[in-house]
């Protein structure tokens, strides 16, 4: 699936490692073998190393000396931060797109939220954080504030925050993207930007019970 042509290698590369931690492919806290993924993409260590320091720079990556490169394994305090940051950037995102959003772009939004819909419905789990991602960026896209989803995109706010999977069940998130999605049609910026905030921040609050129940570390151990 991920086979790589020799054109633009380091990119190719780059592009396919995340999109494996996007699909959780690559875990929280794995470590990258740089002999096993060489084989699965068909590449040699040094295109792997570049895109290894490259998602690094990007805080999808951490990089241990003497250990090698680990699928990034956030602490308490690092979700509290992003998911405060993702709370008042997409609020942003949602009151803009309700205002501004085209009935293309309202088209476009209702497919990824029936994408979304049929991941939890099949129980799809290895694809859920995929089309979560596809529907928050779609609202921040819509919002025309290109400076917003460039500083969403470019940090990786909503990979790196889903790491460890949705905090939250599916069907709850379903329910509450459903209710995004009927705001921002019905161009309600101030319930769309509400609804935005309330999403992240019950996120937020349902971390320490996850943390509890996994094998994060707990704050400020590494």
């Amino acid at each position: 699936m991920y086979k790589i042509n020799y054109i633009d290698l380091n990119e190719k590369v780059y592009r396919a490692l995340k999109e494996m931690i996007l699909k959780n492919e690559l875990r929280s806290g794995e470590k990258l073998s740089q002999e096993k993924l060489a084989m699965q993409l068909g590449v040699s260590r040094t295109p792997l190393q570049s895109a290894f320091y490259r998602l690094e720079k990007e805080l999808l990556v951490e990089i241990k000396p003497r250990k090698g490169a680990f699928v990034k394994q956030l602490t308490l305090q690092d979700f509290h931060e992003l998911y405060d940051i993702r709370g008042r950037l997409e609020s942003l995102g949602a009151y803009e797109a309700a205002k501004r959003a085209t009935q293309l772009e309202v088209n476009q939004l209702a497919k990824y939220l029936a994408i979304f819909q049929k991941v939890v419905k099949n129980k799809e789990n290895s694809t859920l954080m995929e089309a979560d991602y596809h529907y928050h960026m779609a609202i921040m896209k819509m919002s025309k504030n290109d400076l917003l989803f460039r500083m969403i995109a470019s940090y990786n706010l909503l990979i790196i925050s889903n790491l460890e999977g949705l905090l939250k069940p599916p069907s709850r998130s379903l329910e509450e993207h459903r209710e995004l999605f009927d705001a921002i049609k019905n161009k309600k910026a101030e319930l769309a930007e509400k609804l935005m905030t309330l999403h992240i921040f019950d996120a937020k609050e349902r971390i320490k019970d996850r943390i509890a129940n996994s094998s994060l570390k707990n704050e400020g151990e590494r």
